[in-house]
C-alpha cells in the first residue's frame, strides 16, 4: 500500500516536472515550484515511515542534556515547572505516536520542539492547579490576567 503510494507520489511529481529543473519551475510559475516541493516533502515522509524511522526513547537518552536544559530555560515559567512530569510527557508523546524524521538532522529539532510543548503543557497543569483555576472560571479579571501572562511567556518560548 504505501509502496504503492511513494510510486503514486513519484509519478505525480515526474509529471509535474516534466523534464525540467526545480530552479526552471521556480523561473516559470512559482505556484507548481512549491507544489513539487510539499509533493517532494510528503514523499521523503513516506519513505522515512517505509523505512522506520521513527523517534525513540533512545533518542530522548542521546539529546536528555538538551532537553533538560530546554525545559529549565525555555519552559520553566515561574518556577511552575516539574522537570520529572515535564520528561514523562515528553516521553508519552515519543512513545504514543510513530514521529518520524526524514533525516539525522532533524532529529534534534524534533525533540527540541517536543520537549518545549511537553515543558508548556507541565506548567499550564501546575499553574491552573496552584492557582485553582478551571475552564469555567477563565473568564474572571485575575484569572484572565494570569492566563493572558502565560499564554505569552507560552508564544515566546515557542517563537524563540
Amino acid at each position: 500500500m504505501r509502496d504503492m503510494k511513494t510510486k503514486e507520489l513519484q509519478n505525480k511529481i515526474a509529471e509535474l516536472k516534466a523534464g525540467r529543473t526545480m530552479k526552471a519551475i521556480k523561473a516559470e510559475d512559482i505556484k507548481l515550484y512549491y507544489k513539487i516541493q510539499g509533493l517532494s516533502s510528503k514523499l521523503s515522509e513516506l519513505k522515512a515511515y517505509n523505512k522506520g524511522q521513527f523517534i525513540t526513547k533512545e533518542h530522548l537518552t542521546e539529546y536528555k542534556p538538551l532537553i533538560i536544559w530546554l525545559l529549565k530555560n525555555k519552559t520553566n515559567y515561574k518556577g511552575y515547572l516539574n522537570l520529572k512530569n515535564a520528561m514523562t510527557i515528553l516521553l508519552s508523546y515519543v512513545e504514543g505516536n510513530n514521529l518520524v524524521y526524514k533525516t539525522e538532522r532533524g532529529i534534534k529539532g524534533i525533540i527540541s520542539n517536543l520537549a518545549i510543548e511537553a515543558g508548556l503543557e507541565d506548567v499550564e497543569d501546575n499553574l491552573r492547579r496552584a492557582k485553582n483555576l478551571d475552564m469555567s472560571r477563565d473568564n474572571t479579571v485575575e484569572n484572565k490576567r494570569v492566563l493572558d501572562h502565560f499564554y505569552q511567556f507560552r508564544l515566546d518560548a515557542l517563537m524563540g
